[in-house]
């Protein structure tokens, strides 16, 4: 993983984050101003959405934003799985090693355009993140 330089807003959203779900947060991405996307250690994610989703819910009224948790997997595969849940991947393969590693996702037709959003905005975020944990230079959607 490379280093992540944090700006302050996204110190603060992280700082915010772990105070109300007291998990261990990675990393923070804010994606089309209306969602923010918190990276958690291994494990923690039931800890970040607590008991019956009220950190959750708490950190949508604090941040008036749809709120994302995703867990951070050391095995790039299983990362690239967790950044698609609650879809469901039926294949993938990575390409290329290093910095060229390019990551080939087999999904369900009809899941397809939900994953990739209107835009693109869904998949741009994915894409974003793989590169920022894991240097994925792309991933891509069959």
């Amino acid at each position: 993983m490379s280093e992540i330089l944090f700006s302050n807003e996204i110190m603060q959203c992280i700082n915010m984050a772990e105070k109300v779900t007291k998990a261990a947060i990675i990393d923070c991405l804010i994606a089309d101003d209306d969602r923010l996307i918190f990276i958690v250690k291994k494990g923690q994610v039931g800890i970040a959405i607590g008991s019956k989703a009220k950190n959750l819910e708490r950190l949508r009224n604090i941040f008036k934003k749809t709120i994302k948790f995703v867990e951070f997997d050391e095995d790039k595969e299983k990362f690239i799985v967790n950044l698609f849940k609650p879809y469901i991947i039926k294949k993938i393969s990575l390409e290329g090693e290093g910095d060229n590693t390019v990551a080939k996702v087999e999904v369900e037709r009809s899941d397809k355009s939900k994953i990739i959003g209107k835009g693109g905005r869904n998949i741009d975020v994915i894409r974003q993140l793989a590169r920022r944990h894991h240097s994925i230079k792309d991933v891509q959607i069959r």
